[in-house]
């Protein structure tokens, strides 16, 4: 909480608060590169990023980014890329999501 900037405006965490009510399927998430699944447990942090997300302003804030379906709690900015923290690459946040009849998957 050290590196927060400031409170989250209410309106954030009434969204916020909707995507963590909404379970989280962690079965259905996995890296589209290597196919890693991550748990409830694994944390990403938010911090400046050159390639691919082009972000500065990170806050500094540690969540699973799969809980808030890529919106970081700290600042409310939007992650459109993923870190996989198995292969280390970079995947949109939102090719992680298997979708019900998506039974192929990518290699492993």
């Amino acid at each position: 909480m050290a590196f927060k900037r400031g409170d989250t405006p209410q309106h954030i965490r009434d969204i916020l608060a909707k995507l963590q009510d909404e379970a989280t399927d962690f079965n259905r998430i996995r890296c589209p590169l290597c196919g890693w699944h991550p748990t409830p447990a694994n944390r990403w942090t938010c911090v400046d990023t050159a390639h691919p997300e082009h972000f500065t302003g990170g806050c500094g804030q540690v969540w699973n980014t799969f809980t808030t379906r890529g919106m970081c709690p700290g600042c409310a900015h939007q992650w459109r890329w993923t870190a996989c923290l198995d292969c280390h690459g970079w995947s949109l946040h939102e090719d992680w999501y298997e979708s019900e009849d998506d039974e192929s998957g990518p290699p492993r």
